[in-house]
């Protein structure tokens, strides 16, 4: 007798089905094959979107060259589900101490983006606990100590408050509206919002926070780390955004800005990275300000430049000697 599915009117978010995976993958291999039904319901998994995962994505899971002897096998028959791990995970790995802190740097990252989502049964371990258990072998293997070796690492998305993370994942999860006072660098001013909040993002250190702005009514972008105060009110979130891609930061929204002189040969730079504002000095060079949404964008660019670009100013914590610290890390890198 199979047990009765998820419901088919939730949606997961890509964050919450890789967390399932990473449970189901392991629990069905041990179980020897498993019912969707019953998959569906032991992970609370709508059953679309498992049977859509399961074979549009995890059938494609693997490593190069891809071949099919390093990739996972996915076998669905009579709503029966067998997963076969491919001949190549079946060979010990053999990682450098920087591929194995990279690789446990990544595990950690996606514990903490499933952290709150798993389900503890009675008797049972959570949806994670598999890679718990990987991460504290990776950790004691490169020389940590205690059981519990993973949490050595320590994986940061982003500086912000964590109360304030806290209530605006409280707020996203029950669609509730939110009222915040938020300083706008660009403008150097506080303002009061009513923000239905839709979606977190963390990018390049910083989290911003998603959502449809009431004052501006409008989708807006806000850094929560300039969020002065936040209130989750009772009322529901009125305005849903509409589903589709994974959200992304458009420059309209950074308020991080770098000033690079330019060379007159290098005036090219000011149109092809979509400058903000420029100004033309008399030698001939020209000062171009630029949105900063990711500082290792701004490193690429500066690299390219070499001399004819210049940073003469920046905000935002900007390394000044951003380029020469950039450069140097490249020459080290081609010395290994």
């Amino acid at each position: 007798m199979t047990a009765a599915p998820a419901s088919s009117d939730t949606k997961l978010s890509v964050a919450e089905r890789m967390a399932r995976l990473l449970g189901i993958v392991p629990w069905v291999v041990k179980q020897g094959g498993a019912h969707l039904d019953d998959i569906s319901a032991r992970f609370d998994y709508p059953r679309d979107q498992l049977l859509e995962d399961l074979t549009k994505r995890l059938f494609f899971v693997g490593v190069h060259p891809f071949t099919p002897d390093t990739l996972i096998n996915v076998f669905i028959e009579d709503e029966i589900v067998d997963i076969e791990y491919a001949d190549w995970f079946s060979q010990p790995m053999r990682l450098s101490s920087e591929a194995a802190t990279r690789l446990l740097a990544a595990g950690r990252t996606v514990l903490d983006m499933s952290e709150g989502r798993v389900q503890q049964r009675p008797g049972d371990d959570t949806e994670a606990a598999p890679l718990v258990r990987a991460l504290a072998k990776l950790s004691l293997s490169l020389g940590a100590e205690g059981p519990d070796g993973a949490g050595q690492i320590d994986v940061c998305l982003g500086h912000a408050p964590a109360a304030t993370l806290g209530d605006l994942r409280q707020a996203i999860a029950e669609r509730r509206r939110i009222e915040i006072e938020y300083y706008s660098f660009g403008r150097d001013a506080m303002t009061s919002r009513a923000v239905d909040p839709a979606r977190l993002l963390s990018h390049d250190g910083v989290w911003y926070l998603f959502g449809w702005c009431h004052r501006a009514g409008a989708e807006r972008v806000f850094r929560v780390d300039r969020i002065r105060s936040l209130a989750v009110t009772g009322e529901p979130a009125g305005v849903e955004l509409p589903a589709g891609a994974e959200p992304s930061l458009d420059l309209g929204d950074v308020d991080r800005t770098a000033t690079i002189r330019l060379a007159p040969g290098a005036a090219w730079a000011a149109d092809y990275h979509e400058a903000r504002r420029r100004t033309e000095r008399p030698d001939g060079t020209i000062d171009a300000v630029f949105a900063v949404a990711s500082e290792s964008w701004l490193a690429r660019v500066l690299v390219q430049l070499g001399p004819q670009g210049e940073l003469v100013a920046c905000d935002g914590g900007i390394d000044p000697d951003l380029r020469s610290a950039t450069a140097a890390r490249m020459l080290e890198r081609y010395r290994r």
